[in-house]
């Protein structure tokens, strides 16, 4: 399980730059295992162990910062081995250099693309890495200065569970099975806040009023409200693995159909066109229909109101806004991260405010800091024997600002 973004790897006497870069690393959100930032998860450890597991297994990149003093030193010597070790395996630019001279490194041949710090900044560096990081093709000074670059692909999978008190988790997981009724998965928490989480629900599950604990649950193209039933935390190695079951409560997310009306020219249909363009492309309230635009004073008031709440959503999640630009502003660094976070967060709306009940389409992508491509097609469930089901699309742009 992968734990930090990046790892840094220098001699003591080079301090100085990797301070520098885990600085603008950490400021920026990502996870960086800088020594002076571990002191008081160091101490006690078995260093030799502990060092061989986070260079070799516990980081997306190893950046190395070398030069005659990172040569010399024993203990760069043990870190460069393990991530040789993890480049070996994956056979993909794990290890990015940075060099400060040109002293010839074991296992680092010269022919590999590296940054110079002689020639650029440490913030150049910085770009360069969080371009790589997001996923995206790097444009700055600093990466035109590489013998060459391939972009990562994060092909890490996540849940979305969303707590009965509203907060949010994206968890990575390993394995999954969703039958009709029971939805098994190994989960693979990144944060104490996760298995903070995951304990609670293990601890409610045996007390009394477990039955009123519903979770709010979105997987790949599908979502529902589910009820944990067994939580068991496992140990593989160094792995921990959380293995948990939840039943899939029908009934919470299938709503009242009676609660679906036509109001005005807006039927069920058009309601929920509307609702999955808020959700999607951050739409406002629609016009009033044309047989309630001249009406003013209470009624008009009255007719606007209602014609928001019925927009919103009368079954499950109520949707007063869309999800998506307050998520970029949390995850907007990591691209990758971002759209996946995005597109999970809409499915998890989109059906348990029962706006469509199947998605046939579904693309996310950011274009830039201020927008996000939207192209979804989906269908909603079937209310009338004689009829097929509607079958509705949205396409455009989601602005991530106002």
């Amino acid at each position: 399980m992968q734990k930090y973004d990046v790892a840094l790897s220098f001699a003591g006497e080079d301090r100085k730059y990797a301070k520098e870069l885990a600085d603008l690393l950490n400021k920026n959100g990502y996870l960086c295992f800088y020594d002076e930032n571990e002191l008081a998860n160091l101490w006690g450890k078995n260093l030799y162990d502990h060092l061989s597991s986070i260079y070799k297994d516990k980081a997306r990149y190893c950046v190395m910062f070398l030069s005659k003093h990172y040569d010399q030193q024993l203990w760069t010597n043990h870190e460069r081995q393990m991530a040789q070790a993890r480049a070996f395996q994956e056979n993909r630019e794990y290890i990015l250099p940075v060099r400060l001279d040109d002293t010839e490194i074991p296992g680092i041949p010269p022919t590999i693309g590296y940054l110079d710090l002689r020639s650029i900044t440490i913030e150049e560096v910085y770009e360069a890495l969080d371009k790589k990081l997001s996923g995206a093709t790097p444009k700055t000074a600093a990466t035109d200065r590489t013998t060459f670059n391939v972009v990562e692909i994060d092909t890490t999978e996540y849940v979305l569970l969303i707590s009965r008190d509203e907060k949010t988790y994206f968890i990575p997981f390993q394995n999954v099975q969703w039958d009709s009724t029971e939805i098994s998965l190994e989960l693979l928490p990144e944060s104490p806040e996760e298995t903070a989480f995951l304990r609670s629900l293990r601890r409610h599950i045996s007390e009394a009023f477990a039955r009123d604990i519903f979770i709010a649950l979105a997987l790949r193209e599908d979502a529902a409200w589910v009820k944990p039933q067994e939580i068991v935390e496992t140990t593989f190695g160094s792995q921990i693995i959380w293995k948990v079951v939840f039943n899939e409560e029908r009934h919470r997310q299938n709503g009242d159909p009676l609660s679906e009306v036509t109001f005005g020219s807006f039927t069920p249909e058009k309601l929920a066109e509307e609702r999955a363009k808020r959700i999607l492309l951050n739409k406002k309230l629609p016009e009033l229909p044309d047989d309630f635009q001249n009406r003013t004073g209470p009624a008009g008031l009255l007719n606007e109101a209602t014609l928001e709440m019925y927009v919103r959503g009368t079954n499950g999640f109520q949707i007063s806004a869309s999800p998506i630009p307050p998520l970029y502003r949390i995850f907007g660094k990591k691209q990758t991260q971002f759209e996946k976070f995005a597109r999970l967060t809409s499915i998890l709306y989109l059906k348990l405010s029962n706006t469509v009940e199947e998605i046939l389409q579904f693309d996310l992508k950011l274009l830039n800091s201020n927008q996000v491509e939207v192209k979804f097609k989906g269908r909603r469930r079937k209310r009338f024997t004689n009829k097929p089901p509607y079958i509705f699309e949205v396409n455009g742009t989601c602005q991530l600002s106002e």
